[in-house]
This record gives C-alpha cells, sequence and structure tokens, in this order.
C-alpha cells in the first residue's frame, strides 16, 4: 500500500503505473501545486456490444442518440453523488461533468489529491519523454467510492502519444520537373476513386495533441491547389494552447490532417480538437467528441499512438490498463452514435522500433472499435495512351520507416477477426487484435504536398492515411444519407473478401529484418495492408447494398 493510503482504502482495479524506464527521479511534487484529474464513473448500464450493428448495412442500422447515451447508459446518478461527496471531504472541486462519456473532472492541491487518492507524486525527467510528474503503484480510494470511480487520469503526465519523424517536413517540391513521385492529395482521390459528392454537410474530425492551425496557410494552400477552403473550427479540450507557434513541429503534423481531409473530404467541415499528449488528455479528447453535438463529426482521424506493450523490453509501460479499457469504451461508445475513427498504425515498420527481436504494435490503432489504416508506396505513371498505370506495395524503406502492423498481444482478436488474421508472431502467440484493417499511400518518397510555416513541403507517413480514408467516409457517409460507422464486421466478413479493396500483396513490413519479414503481404488480408487500398466507388456500392454487401 502507497505511504499515503490509509486501512479503509481499497485498490483501483487496473491502476497500477510503471514508470518507464530512464525515469529519473527530480524531486518531490510541490504539493501546493494546482492539478486537475478525470475520473472515470460507473455507468448507469454497461455498453451494450455492437453485434445489432455489425450485420446490418448503414440505412439499415439505429444509432443510439447523444440523448439516449446519456440518459440510459451515462454517468450513474449515485455514483455522482458519492464522488461529489467524496471531493468535498478532501477538499476537492468538481471542473466538469461529462455524463454522455461517464467522466468527472476534479481538481485540487498536489498534497489534497495525494491524500484522496493514497499515492505520492514525484517530478521525473526523461531523455525521451522530458519532465513529467508521476507515482507508481496502485492508486487507492475509499470504499464508499470504489465501485463510482473506474478511473483515474492525470496523476501522471507523460507522454503516450507522438507522430513519426516520417511527417516532418522535407525539401521544397519541384513543380518544374517533369517527373515527380508526389502527390497533391486530390490526385489521391482520382487514383482511389473517391465519390464525386458534395459531402458539405458532413464534419470531420481531427484529434490533435500540440501545436495549433495555421489559418493564413490554410486559405493559401487551398487557393494554391484550386479547391475552396474548409471551414476549420478548433476545439481547445480543457483550456489548452491551440497557438501554432508554441510547437511549429506539432503544428506541421496539424497542417498535414487538415490539408488532406481539406483537400479530400469533398467540402466537409474540420473540426481539430487539441490536447495534451498524456493519457488523460487523450481520454478528454475522446470524451469530448462523444459529447460534441455541436460538430457532431460522423468520422474522425488520429495520426497519433504508442507501442500498446512494452514491458517485453523491459522498458515501462507506457499505457496504463485503465487508459486503453477507459478508450476503448470511448470508442465504443462513439460506434454506438455512428461516428467512425480511423487510427494511424504508425510509421515504425512491424517492430515500433523497439528492436528487441520480437513484434510491437501501436494503440489505440488496435483497439477493435477503430479502423486501423496502415501504409503504402504507390507509383502513378501516365503511359503514351495516357492511361495512368499504378503500382502499390507495401512502405518499407528500411529500419524505421514503414508501415505498421501485426498483432497485439494484450487486446484479443474481435469475433470478426477469428479465423482470418494469424496469432502474435510472438512467443506467447497470443490471438489478438490485427491491424492494420486497410492502408493508403503513406511513404514520405511518394508523399502529399502539404503547407506549414509558410512553405510548401512534401510529407507521408500513416498520418497521412488516415485522414484520407477519413475524407473517403465523409464522402461515403454523405453519398449513403447515412453513417457507415464501424463497418469493420462487414469489412472482414463481405467486402474484404469480395476484392471491394484493391488487394496490395508485395512487400512485407519488417523494416529492420529482425522479424524474418514474417508479416508478408500476400492475396487477402494481411498485417501489413490489411485488404488493401480504397477503391471508393466500389466501397460506397458496398455500403449501399450492391454485390458485395
Amino acid at each position: 500500500m502507497s505511504p499515503s493510503a490509509t486501512p479503509h482504502m481499497v485498490e483501483l482495479p487496473n491502476s497500477v503505473h510503471q514508470l518507464p524506464t530512464g525515469s529519473k527521479a527530480m524531486r518531490r511534487t510541490n504539493g501546493q501545486r494546482w492539478i486537475e484529474l478525470t475520473l472515470g464513473v460507473k455507468r448507469s448500464a454497461d455498453l451494450p456490444d455492437l453485434s445489432d450493428l455489425d450485420d446490418k448495412l448503414p440505412k439499415a442500422r439505429k444509432y443510439m442518440t447523444r440523448d439516449k447515451l446519456e440518459s440510459q447508459y451515462g454517468s450513474d446518478p449515485k455514483a455522482i453523488k458519492s464522488i461529489e461527496d467524496f471531493a468535498k471531504a478532501h477538499k476537492l472541486v468538481v471542473t466538469r461533468n461529462e455524463p454522455a462519456a461517464a467522466r468527472l473532472g476534479i481538481a485540487g492541491t498536489v498534497d489534497d489529491v495525494s491524500d484522496a487518492f493514497g499515492v505520492t507524486l514525484f517530478d521525473y525527467s526523461h531523455p525521451h519523454l522530458g519532465d513529467f510528474h508521476a507515482r507508481t503503484g496502485p492508486v487507492h480510494i475509499p470504499a464508499e467510492v470504489g465501485d463510482a470511480i473506474t478511473g483515474v487520469f492525470g496523476l501522471n503526465n507523460h507522454r503516450v502519444l507522438r507522430r513519426s519523424r516520417h511527417s516532418a517536413r522535407a525539401a521544397a517540391p519541384d513543380f518544374a520537373s517533369s517527373v515527380r513521385h508526389w502527390f497533391v492529395p486530390t490526385e489521391l482521390g482520382a487514383i482511389y476513386k473517391f465519390p464525386q459528392i458534395d459531402a458539405s454537410k458532413q464534419c470531420i474530425g481531427l484529434l490533435e495533441f500540440g501545436g495549433g492551425v495555421e489559418t493564413p496557410d490554410v486559405a493559401a494552400y487551398f487557393s494554391k491547389i484550386g479547391v475552396p477552403a474548409p471551414e476549420v473550427a478548433v476545439i481547445a479540450v480543457d483550456g489548452v494552447s491551440t497557438n501554432p507557434a508554441d510547437d511549429p513541429e506539432s503544428t506541421g503534423e496539424v497542417m498535414l490532417d487538415v490539408d488532406v481531409a481539406g483537400a479530400l473530404g469533398g467540402g466537409a467541415k474540420i473540426a481539430t480538437y487539441f490536447s495534451t499528449f498524456d493519457e488523460k488528455g487523450l481520454v478528454d479528447c475522446l470524451a469530448k467528441v462523444v459529447s460534441d453535438s455541436v460538430n457532431d463529426p460522423s468520422v474522425v482521424s488520429i495520426s497519433w499512438g504508442w507501442d500498446e506493450n512494452q514491458a517485453f523490453n523491459n522498458s515501462g509501460v507506457i499505457w496504463s490498463p485503465a487508459a486503453i479499457d477507459h478508450c476503448n469504451h470511448s470508442f465504443l461508445a462513439a460506434a454506438h452514435l455512428g461516428i467512425t475513427f480511423c487510427v494511424s498504425t504508425g510509421d515504425d515498420g512491424s517492430e515500433a522500433q523497439m528492436q528487441d527481436g520480437r513484434a510491437h504494435v501501436n494503440f489505440p490503432a488496435t483497439s477493435p472499435y477503430v479502423l486501423a489504416v496502415g501504409g503504402t508506396t504507390l507509383h502513378a505513371r501516365a503511359n503514351a495512351r495516357k492511361q495512368v498505370q499504378i503500382t502499390e506495395a507495401v512502405w518499407n524503406d528500411g529500419p524505421g520507416s514503414g508501415t505498421g502492423g501485426g498483432v497485439s498481444d494484450i487486446t484479443p482478436a474481435p469475433a470478426w477477426q477469428k479465423g482470418i488474421v494469424p496469432k502474435s508472431i510472438n512467443p506467447r502467440h497470443f490471438a489478438g487484435r490485427a491491424i492494420p484493417d486497410v492502408a493508403a499511400n503513406a511513404d514520405p518518397a511518394t508523399g502529399y504536398l502539404t503547407m506549414s510555416g509558410g512553405k510548401l513541403g512534401i510529407v507521408g507517413g500513416t498520418s497521412a492515411s488516415a485522414p484520407l480514408w477519413a475524407s473517403l467516409i465523409a464522402r461515403i457517409n454523405a453519398a449513403l444519407g447515412a453513417r457507415s460507422g464501424n463497418f469493420n464486421a462487414l469489412l472482414y466478413s463481405k467486402f474484404g473478401p469480395a476484392g471491394v479493396l484493391r488487394d496490395i500483396t508485395v512487400g512485407n513490413n519488417d523494416t529492420g529484418g529482425l522479424l524474418g519479414g514474417q508479416y508478408k503481404a500476400g492475396p487477402g488480408w494481411d498485417a501489413c495492408t490489411g485488404w488493401g487500398v480504397p477503391d471508393g466507388g466500389k466501397l460506397l456500392v458496398a455500403l449501399q447494398g450492391g454485390p458485395a454487401s
């Protein structure tokens, strides 16, 4: 038991936290420092699974409303009352209540928070994660709120989300060259046969964890490519900074998302949600999407993540079990609202740069309630008859530069993957959630024209292929007049085997060559490009109920 815990306290399940290896304790955290936490709250009833939706086409689905989500499955009023009493008794204040997402915000001094949750906070430094505060071991809470609180986030604020350096901006593009390998995003819309449809009534959500939107560059970029600039809403979750100048590197990533989604989204509005890059930041950002009835995105792109489980490498665990569980519940709630989440699988190959002789995959791409998006290398050339010839393979440019993909070692394979995907190649051979589900162009060498800092550049990574897929789904939703939602079960049972997507059969994602190339592309699903890259027309027909459905 923590020195701050008392005998009347009980241990909160899944709350054990380990420090990432390399963390150096600097000092005990200032007891008078103000700190805000997010608490998971017991729901009035457990969220149902997606079995009533899985086998239905979008127009036949009956999604929940936010009102129903809140009234039938939101925070238990008794749990809220007991937490409010607990907070008052420990001199903490309730800062926000998000019943649909089953979350409460509370705040107080470090001393009062430590007393309330039986923890001791220290300030740490880390060569890769920077400075942060954290506690180790489990959280303890009074027995009277033992059933009311399902998670506590914010006691540790080290980074759990990153985007690969392959999203960094490259040299200025050469427009004068007669041969180029990069693409204006609209060109990819043509190659991937996006439906030509007005999607102006749709909203695409983008989750961002640093930086901001460069409004002048948005106007300049879309003028350059000849596409009307999209409406871009900026939502600062928990009041975080959205000043582009505060974090230029992250701003470049934000602008990649905005440029790709705006160029390919068919006029859809874009809602950018900004939060911090720790567990609390992702938990809060997802809660905001679930409760956001103003912007109401029908599809959301996330180009951030990190290895789900680094314990094999003795490097500490980045994600806590409670954070993964709570994020999965938010993804499930979003699926019941008809929201599709497109999540990049990462740019570090099948090892995620761990280099420990084992395969690794990133969360949140491994959530069973998201569409995991991998990456390819795409070349398109016109022949003498002006016909476009396309060659596409798994993106693998060598160590630390290739599409993520593989099999989870902690999240079980969903029912719709059983009998289709292999077990993990790691020693336990766990039958886990396999990724990706789909893919698109991601290689920086065949990257996307974007703008940030007043300069055009070519960028790549699955950070680009995820918003590309989100844009396609926004267009399909507009054409359907209905939300696609989570259609993974249909993808695996019908669409994939029927060839609705264009299969990629060449390459592997063993970028370091340390795994013997065990995840290889081939006919059908594979752990490099999933079922393949878009054929937007075929996917629309399938979701409408055409032959492939």
